[in-house]
Parts: C-alpha cells; sequence; structure tokens
C-alpha cells in the first residue's frame, strides 16, 4: 500500500517517536510509505532515522498561522501528486489540515489520530467538531482518551478506536546495573518534556521528601529556568541532574534504579511502557493513559494522584525499600504486561488492518 503519514512538526517528543517508529516498521513490511511536516523538521535524529530507512520526508514549509492556506494548497498537491491509498494524519493541527484537504479532494481515504486526552482547549476541541464529517475514522492512543472525546462529543462514538502506541521490547529490554546492587544510592529517571502537563514541580517537592536517592530529568523544555530554580531553592542540586535531549534513551533506562512520572494528563504516556519493557519498576500518576498501561493491580507498577507530592514520595519511597528480589519481580510482572498488551508487531499489524478496510471502503 501508499501511505502518506502527516504530522504537526518532526521534534522530539512521544508522537513523533511512535509516528518514525511506526513508518520504519510498514516500510519493513514493504509498504510504500511518507511523511509529511507541516512545519520544518527540528529533530536531526528522526530525519536521520528516516533517511536510513529509505522514507521520504516532505516539509510545507509553515512557520505560523499565516502559511496555512498555502500549506493547505501544498498538501492537496501532494497528496493529488502520489494518490496515496491512505492519508494518516497525527496531532491537532495536522488532523485538521487533513480533513480540510477532504473538501477539495473527497476521494482522500483519512483516518485521524489525536495522540493526548486533550489536545490545546476548546477552541481545537470545536474546530474537531466542526470537521469531524471529514475524517472517516478517529483513533486515540488510550481508552482514557477515548473517553474523554467521545464523552465531550469531540468525535463520534460511531467512527472512533482506541490504539494504543506500540514498544518495541527488543530495543526497550532489561539490564543489570539496575538490579545489581543496593549499595549506591537509588538512581530515579523520569523523562519528558519540560512544560506544565509534566507537572515536574510536584515531582521535584515529592523528591525532596526522600533522603538519598538520586534523580535524572532527560527532556527539554521551556520550564527548564522555573525548575531548576526549585531545585536550587530545595536545596536539591547534588541530587537533582537536568540531562537535557538524550539520543540513547533505551541505554538510561539500564542504567537507573526506578521510573518515575508526575504528568497531569497524558494520552498514553510511551515512556512508561519503554521502562516497564526495560524491567523497571514504575511510579505513575493516574493522569490517564499510564493508569492503564500498568493497571490497578499493583503488580505492574504504583498508581498514585496527581498533583500529589505526598503519595508520589510515598510510592517512590516504598519503591526504594524493596528487595532486590521484589524490585525484579515488580519489573518482570511490567515487562510481561507492555509485551501482551503493546508490543509494536502486533500494534502494526492492527494498522495495517485499518489501512485495508479504508482503502477498500468505497
Amino acid at each position: 500500500m501508499r501511505i502518506d503519514y502527516v504530522i504537526t512538526g518532526l521534534e522530539i517528543g512521544g508522537a513523533e517517536y511512535q509516528v518514525v517508529t511506526l513508518l520504519e516498521k510498514l516500510a519493513e513490511r514493504g509498504h510504500q510509505v511518507r511523511l509529511i511536516s507541516l512545519i520544518p523538521p527540528t529533530s536531526a535524529v528522526f530525519v536521520d532515522r528516516l533517511a536510513t530507512a529509505g522514507i521520504p520526508l516532505h516539509d510545507l514549509g509553515m512557520r505560523s498561522g499565516k502559511d496555512l492556506p498555502l500549506a493547505l494548497l501544498r498538501l492537496r498537491k501532494e497528496l493529488l501528486r502520489t494518490r496515496p491509498d491512505v492519508v494518516h494524519s497525527h496531532m491537532v493541527h495536522a488532523n485538521l489540515l487533513a480533513r480540510l484537504v477532504r473538501l477539495f479532494t473527497p476521494s482522500l481515504k483519512l483516518v485521524c489520530t489525536a495522540h493526548n486526552t486533550h489536545e490545546g482547549g476548546k477552541i481545537r476541541d470545536w474546530a474537531y467538531r466542526l470537521t469531524n464529517p471529514l475524517s472517516q475514522l478517529n483513533t486515540t492512543i488510550s481508552e482514557a482518551a477515548t473517553r474523554r472525546f467521545i464523552g465531550e462529543r469531540v468525535f463520534k462514538a460511531r467512527n472512533t478506536r482506541t490504539i494504543p502506541n506500540g514498544i518495541d521490547t527488543a530495543k526497550f529490554s532489561p539490564g543489570k546495573a539496575h538490579s545489581s546492587s543496593l549499595e549506591h544510592p537509588f538512581r530515579w529517571l523520569a523523562v519528558g518534556r519540560l512544560v506544565e502537563q509534566k507537572d515536574y514541580p510536584t515531582l521535584i517537592a515529592a523528591f525532596g521528601k526522600l533522603s538519598d536517592s538520586q534523580l535524572l530529568i532527560a527532556g527539554q523544555g521551556p520550564l527548564l529556568e522555573a525548575l531548576q530554580r526549585q531545585v536550587e531553592q530545595a536545596g536539591l542540586e547534588k541530587r537533582i541532574e537536568f540531562l537535557g535531549v538524550r539520543n540513547d534513551i533505551e541505554q538510561l533506562y539500564r542504567q537507573v534504579d526506578g521510573f518515575v512520572l508526575s504528568s497531569e494528563w497524558e494520552g498514553y504516556g510511551l515512556v512508561v511502557a519503554e521502562a516497564m519493557a526495560s524491567e523497571l519498576p514504575v511510579v505513575v500518576t493516574n493522569s490517564g493513559g499510564p493508569g492503564e498501561i500498568i493497571g490497578n493491580t499493583g503488580e505492574n507498577g504504583l498508581l498514585v494522584p496527581i498533583k500529589d507530592p505526598e503519595a508520589l514520595a510515598n510510592a517512590m519511597a516504598s519503591i526504594e525499600r524493596m528487595s532486590l528480589q521484589d524490585r525484579r519481580h515488580l519489573g518482570q510482572h511490567a515487562r510481561r504486561r507492555v509485551k501482551e498488551k503493546y508490543a509494536l508487531d502486533e500494534i502494526v499489524t492492527q494498522w495495517e488492518c485499518i489501512y485495508t478496510e479504508l482503502k477498500n471502503n468505497n
């Protein structure tokens, strides 16, 4: 099949990572795939990965809202030139633009994926509602997101499905470093952009209640300076380290003892599943998708309320107090759950079935 993916932009983020990974797998399976980005890509890592896989990348050149009409014309021209069997758009701006193209090219077979529980407020929700007739299928990446979009009548139940992100359990696999000793201070890892959604202030406040452990934070974003000031004011400079953007996240998972996510909301929580696949004990907030990933039994990780530093600190402390054997058991249960529910090859197969269904639906 000829499949064009349309994405808002190509920067470091979970949605972008998943899109590039899906394209690589689809190309491996013999499909003709291409990625169209509304704005110029900023991640050299993703650009290089696409080039290595032989996947074309096309840039529509948007730099502001003023460029929307021109981007719409460029996207329509590109899709008419290559005539893909299916167009799959990702993230709110790309979803809306791809829907508008169908006003002028109704023969397009279009599936739109929302990558978060909330995609930017009431105006964007209304834009989705107004353009819903132009999308043959909407998907979200968690049941929590699906419930939100359908419950608030943003999407229609009749053409909305949940397809979770897929995890490459060969790439994200356990290492020995995080399970071999109780002698060094416990090392926590948090991964994600430094933005309001991730609620790092609550994580830093919770971490300040722990005595000897260390916290590594991988990611970049506009809140870096504010978070650094919070760390300094709490006297935690020697125990918390900001790593910036890392291209070796799978290696980082193997070098730490536990993973923590403090988000206020999440559509899925890709990094949670990656950490679980790496057999790390995880502590996550009940922020949507992450709660679904670990479940509510306590066998795959610990779930705490959002914006509750005390509860987050208590859960992290309980992991730190565990014996090595109990930590291993928790991590092994976590990896087993990811392999059963979120294995990448199975998710790619689900997408292939959806594309075939759309292609054959007249």
